[in-house]
C-alpha cells in the first residue's frame, strides 16, 4: 500500500514534507496591465529555505518559455538572476527566515544574442526553480501579460495533441524521486508555458472529422513508476478525442497499471485497455493554415477514467486542458442530429481550393477489419485479447455482440502516400493489431499494412508475427511487409471531392498462406476495406461499414475446440506420440480449428 502518502489536491506529500516550515511562494506585483515599453514589478519569495538545494540556491529568469529556462547554463532571458545566501554583486540575497524580494523593470520585447524576443508571440513569465538541480520543489512560473499586444496568435498548430494527463500527478512522480518514459511518438512539450513538469506532446495519427463531428487518433506512450510508493507502473498510450458536434467531446486512451504488493506480485493490475479517461468542454475549432485547432476548455474525469487511476483520484477532479491539432478545415456543428446513412459518405466540400495532388496528400487512413468471424472467434473465448499500438483504433464500426475484448473494424493511421490518381496510389498505414489466445496457445500480430493500387486491382501488404507455445508443431512465424491479400476495386464506390478521396467495398482475399502457417486457404475472403485520402486541407468522411461477404462467415463454422496443448497432455509421457496440429484453419468463410492428429506407429 501507499504508506505514508496522502494525496490531497492531487499531488501526493508524505508526513515530513507536510511538517517542513519552509513552504516555497512567489508573488509578481505587478503581473497584469504592464505597459508594453516597461513596466516595473516586484518579485517577493517566502519560504526558500537558505540551506536548501545543497546551499547552492534558486534561480530567477523572466521570458519566454524557452527549453533551456531552468539550466545552468540558460541564456537569452531578459533577466537571470541567483538568489542565495551570502549574495554578492547582482546576485538576490535570501534571509535566514526563507524571504528574499528583486524590484526589475520588464519590457514586452527585448533582444539577446541577435534574436527578438516578444510577449506578442511568446509568453513571458517569471520563473524561479532550483538552480543547478532536477528536482522541482522550488519551481513556480507567473504569467505576465501586457497591454495593448493585440491578438498574441494561435500558437503551436502543427498537428498533434498537447495535453499533460495532470499536472499534480507528474509533480508527485518527479519529486518525489520518480520517473516517467515516453516512447512511441510522446515527447515532452517543453515550449509549453508556465506548466513544468512539462506536459506532453502526442504524435497524430489518424483523424475523421466532418461538420464538427468524429474522432482525432493519437500515438505516443508514456509510463510512470515510483518504486518507493509501490507504484510500478502506470502507463497511459495513443490518446483519442472524439467531438459530439456541440463544444463537448471526449478522451480516451490505452491504460495499464501495476500498484501496491511487490514489483514481481503487485496486488492491483490492470492490463493496457481503452478506458474513456475525461469528458471534455471544448473551445470552438479555428483554422490555422492546413489544420484545425480546438482548444480543451476543461477535462473531467470519469467514473472510468477514476478507476483506471486505480482510485488515487475521484470522479470529476479536472485533468489538464490542452491542445488538439489535426489536418483539415474547420466547419458549422450539424443542425440535425438525424443518424448517418451507413453507404461511404461523400467527402464534406470544404473549400473549391482544396485539391488532393501527388504533393497535397498527406492524411487518410484504412479502414479494415481482417475477417470478422477471426475477430468473433478471438473476442468469445476466454482469457483471451485484441489490442491495437501505434496508431491503429479499434472502431465500433462492424462490432460483434457478446465478446469481451474490443471486436470492431480497425482503423489504421496514415503513414505516407504515392498518390497519381483515384485508379492509382501506393498508401503505406500504420499500426498493429495483436490478438491473443492463451488457451490455444498463440499470439498474432498484423501490423503496418501496405495498399497498392492500379487499373482496378491491388495489393495488400502487412507485417506478420506468430507466436506460439514452446515445442508445437507450427513454429513461430515472422514476416514483415508479405504480400498478404489481393484487391479488386470493380464493385467498390469511389468519391472524390473537396481535397478528399474515399474508395469503399474493396474485395479483398487471400493471397499467402504460408504468412498465416496456413491457417487459411488461398482464395478466402477477408474483410471489405475502405480506402480514404486527403490533402491537408480537406476534412476527411468517416468510414463506411465494412461489406458482410468477405470474413463474416458463419457461426456454426466455428467449432468448439475439444483438445489442445494443455498440462494433462505434458503428463502423459508421450513425448513424440501425440502431436497436436491445433493451428486455425479456415472452413468456408468462417474461422474453425481443426484438429490434426498423428500417432506414433506401433
Amino acid at each position: 500500500m501507499l504508506a505514508g502518502v496522502a494525496l490531497v489536491g492531487g499531488i501526493a506529500a508524505t508526513p515530513a514534507i507536510a511538517a517542513d516550515p519552509f513552504t516555497p511562494k512567489v508573488t509578481v506585483t505587478p503581473s497584469a496591465g504592464l505597459d508594453p515599453a516597461g513596466t516595473k514589478i516586484v518579485v517577493k519569495g517566502t519560504g526558500f529555505d537558505p540551506a536548501a538545494n545543497d546551499g547552492k540556491g534558486f534561480g530567477l529568469r523572466v521570458g519566454p518559455a524557452k527549453a533551456d529556462v531552468r539550466d545552468r547554463a540558460g541564456k537569452d532571458f531578459q533577466v537571470s538572476r541567483l538568489i542565495k545566501k551570502g549574495a554578492v554583486g547582482s546576485q538576490i540575497p535570501v534571509g535566514d527566515d526563507g524571504s528574499w524580494e528583486y524590484t526589475v523593470t520588464v519590457k514586452a520585447e527585448y533582444v539577446a544574442s541577435g534574436t527578438t524576443y516578444s510577449a506578442k508571440t511568446q509568453p513571458f513569465s517569471v520563473f524561479v526553480f532550483g538552480w543547478d538541480t532536477p528536482a522541482l520543489t522550488w519551481d513556480s512560473t507567473t504569467p505576465l501579460k501586457f497591454t495593448g499586444l493585440g491578438d498574441p496568435g494561435p500558437g503551436d498548430t502543427a498537428p498533434g495533441l498537447g495535453w499533460g494527463l495532470k499536472q499534480s500527478w507528474r509533480s508527485y512522480i518527479t519529486r518525489g524521486g520518480g520517473t516517467v518514459t515516453l516512447s512511441n511518438g510522446a515527447a515532452l512539450d517543453t515550449a509549453a508555458p508556465n506548466a513544468e513538469p512539462y506536459p506532453y506532446t502526442w504524435k497524430y495519427g489518424s483523424s475523421t472529422v466532418d461538420s464538427g463531428r468524429g474522432t482525432v487518433s493519437y500515438t505516443g506512450q508514456v509510463t510512470y513508476t515510483f518504486e518507493a510508493h509501490t507504484i510500478w507502473d502506470f502507463t497511459v498510450a495513443d490518446p483519442r478525442i472524439t467531438f459530439s458536434g456541440d463544444g463537448t467531446g471526449t478522451l480516451a486512451a490505452k491504460v495499464g497499471y501495476a500498484f501496491y504488493g511487490t514489483k514481481t506480485a503487485p496486488e492491483k493490475v490492470r492490463a493496457p485497455s481503452d478506458v474513456v479517461l475525461a469528458d471534455l468542454k471544448l473551445k470552438a475549432p479555428a483554422q490555422a493554415g492546413d489544420n484545425v485547432f480546438a482548444d480543451i476548455e476543461s477535462a473531467k474525469l470519469t467514473a472510468e477514467g477514476a478507476a483506471a487511476f486505480a482510485g488515487f483520484y475521484k470522479a470529476g477532479d479536472a485533468l489538464d486542458t490542452g491542445r488538439i491539432v489535426f489536418p483539415g478545415k474547420s466547419g458549422p456543428a450539424p443542425t440535425s442530429s438525424a443518424p448517418t446513412s451507413s453507404a461511404p459518405p461523400t467527402p464534406t466540400t470544404t473549400s473549391p481550393a482544396c485539391v488532393l495532388t501527388p504533393e497535397s496528400v498527406k492524411q487518410g487512413n484504412l479502414l479494415w477489419g481482417f475477417k470478422q468471424s477471426f475477430r468473433r472467434y478471438v473476442g468469445t473465448g476466454s482469457g483471451t485479447s485484441i489490442t491495437a499500438s501505434d496508431g491503429v483504433e479499434i472502431t465500433d464500426i462492424d462490432k460483434i455482440d457478446g465478446t469481451g475484448p474490443p471486436s470492431g473494424a480497425y482503423r489504421w493511421g496514415f503513414d505516407s502516400a504515392q498518390y497519381k490518381s483515384a485508379a492509382e496510389f501506393t498508401t503505406q498505414f500504420r499500426g498493429k493489431v495483436t490478438f491473443a489466445y492463451p488457451g490455444h496457445s498463440f499470439v498474432l500480430s498484423i501490423g503496418r499494412p501496405k495498399v497498392v493500387v492500379a487499373q482496378g486491382k491491388g495489393k495488400l501488404f502487412a507485417d506478420v508475427e506468430l507466436k506460439t507455445t514452446s515445442g508445437a508443431p507450427s513454429p513461430p512465424i515472422n514476416q514483415p511487409g508479405v504480400e498478404l491479400a489481393s484487391l479488386d476495386l470493380a464493385a467498390a464506390k469511389t468519391s472524390e471531392g473537396a481535397g478528399a478521396l474515399s474508395v469503399a467495398g474493396i474485395k479483398v482475399t487471400l493471397g499467402n498462406a504460408e504468412a498465416f502457417a496456413k491457417f487459411y486457404k488461398v482464395g478466402e475472403a477477408l474483410d471489405e476495406a475502405t480506402v480514404t485520402l486527403g490533402a491537408s486541407c480537406a476534412s476527411l468522411p468517416s468510414g463506411s461499414v465494412p461489406g458482410p461477404g468477405g470474413g463474416a462467415g458463419s457461426d456454426d463454422l466455428v467449432p468448439e475446440v475439444k483438445y489442445r496443448p494443455n498440462s494433462a497432455l505434458a503428463a502423459t509421457g508421450v513425448d513424440g506420440g501425440v502431436w497436436l496440429l491445433w493451428g486455425l484453419v479456415l472452413l468456408g468463410a468462417g474461422t474453425g480449428l481443426m484438429l490434426v492428429v498423428r500417432r506414433r506407429r506401433a
